[in-house]
């Protein structure tokens, strides 16, 4: 994890690492607390959908692409607004339980700084290796207890930090908006 080593099995011992749990910080109250915020309008489109297998992909219009493209921008527009104040996400820790991440991005967008009680990290999105959700959390090698709400972030030098998510709709609208910031570094 991005406090010690990570949520990840580390090879050399094949222990874990997790947050430090150091003295608390002077943490907004639970209720004041600036959580990231869904739209309304989010629907999920993701390797959990429960589309028939010989689906395929929709068609759309070039009107329907546009209108996709705008409300695609608009989403990550507010959720890059909201990074930029910070939000608070529940960071996984080793035994499943969750504790408080204020969660703040730089200006730039390359930059993500995670507090955890008196503990501060940064991880620079480049450095980002893959974002896994739902079904895909069962590739990863790890023992932290993981479910179909959490979102882990796995590193180039395999660390990892985890966040659940109230619901699907929420870890979705996360990973996809961490999706694109992160391929627009390439």
């Amino acid at each position: 994890m991005m406090f010690g080593r990570c949520c990840c099995i580390q090879p050399e011992d094949g222990h874990e690492q997790v947050f430090h749990t150091a003295t608390p910080m002077e943490f907004p109250p639970a209720g004041e607390r600036k959580a990231l915020q869904v739209p309304p309008d989010f629907s999920i489109r993701s390797v959990d959908s429960t589309a028939s297998p010989g689906a395929g992909y929709i068609s759309l219009s070039e009107e329907q692409k546009a209108r996709e493209m705008t409300k695609l921008q608009h989403m990550i527009r507010d959720f890059v607004m909201e990074f930029l104040q910070g939000v608070f996400l529940d960071a996984v820790l080793e035994d499943g339980s969750v504790v408080p991440c204020r969660c703040v991005m730089d200006s730039k967008l390359s930059v993500l700084m995670l507090q955890v009680h008196s503990t501060t990290r940064t991880v620079d999105l480049t450095s980002i290796q893959e974002i896994c959700s739902g079904k895909e959390l069962k590739d990863l090698q790890v023992t932290t207890p993981l479910d179909d709400h959490c979102v882990t972030l796995v590193m180039a030098d395999d660390r990892c930090v985890s966040f659940r998510f109230p619901d699907r709709q929420g870890r979705e609208h996360f990973a996809t908006c961490m999706k694109v910031l992160r391929l627009a570094l390439d």
